[in-house]
């Protein structure tokens, strides 16, 4: 139509008319364009705000799981303190010795978390991290990954210590597991397992070393647990921006 419209207006040299007809499907082709831009738009911000939805869920619980292993770490460093100065003062004080009892019977372990975004890990693998507007927050989750990366080998190395420990430490007590049935470690002083001589114990330059060296070992894992915190909490925080 559009085309015969032209040729006859081109014939009769009205040259007026094939200028509104060029300027009708110059037009018509701009808002065809930009019809299909704002839909693909529109799609996009959809597909975005289910994303940072996900996400958010996501980084809900990778927070709570990343708390407990901090707590975890914090109160296992805070027992091993307890026991090395009381190793070094040549003495146990009786208020003191459930944090001993705790550090005995949980000090070789490594809480562990599930600290990845299985959302995020899809996104990148998809090639469709471009959804996610805020460079911002792109910038921050890539950051996250690479710092779970460097802590994973950070890992292997807490768990090298712990096993190399575990033998010396050990050796000056005795635990029993038989019937152990408990949620909370808080309540771990009211069934008393572990049993030991403190003054062997006093008397075993290897038994200190090894109390001091898990010590070590849990100051580093509380530092690591401490920095995923720290950037879960941004993560969080810059995600519910961009819910906004």
């Amino acid at each position: 139509m559009i085309l015969r419209s032209i040729t006859r207006h081109v014939r009769d040299q009205n040259w007026f008319a094939v200028f509104l007809d060029f300027l009708i499907v110059v037009v018509g082709v701009f808002i065809g364009i930009q019809v299909a831009n704002w839909n693909a738009q529109r799609l996009e911000d959809q597909q975005e705000a289910l994303l940072i939805q996900r996400l958010i869920v996501d980084f809900e619980r990778i927070s709570v799981d990343a708390q407990q292993s901090l707590t975890f770490h914090e109160d296992r460093l805070a027992d091993f303190r307890t026991l090395v100065s009381a190793l070094r003062e040549g003495e146990l004080p009786d208020e003191d010795r459930a944090a001993v009892d705790r550090a005995l019977f949980l000090g070789f372990s490594l809480q562990s978390s599930a600290d990845r975004s299985g959302t995020f890990t899809e996104l990148l693998s998809s090639g469709r991290a471009y959804l996610l507007k805020s460079q911002n927050l792109l910038n921050e989750m890539v950051a996250y990954e690479d710092f779970l990366q460097r802590f994973v080998y950070a890992q292997e190395h807490l768990m090298h210590l712990s096993i190399e420990n575990q033998q010396p430490l050990s050796n000056g007590f005795q635990y029993s597991i038989d019937g152990v049935l408990f949620t909370r470690i808080e309540n771990f002083e009211q069934m008393e397992r572990v049993t030991y001589d403190f003054e062997s114990m006093v008397a075993d330059p290897a038994f200190q070393e090894a109390a001091e060296q898990l010590m070590f070992m849990h100051s580093n894992a509380l530092l690591w647990r401490t920095r995923i915190s720290d950037r879960v909490q941004r993560i969080q925080q810059m995600l519910a921006e961009a819910s906004l």
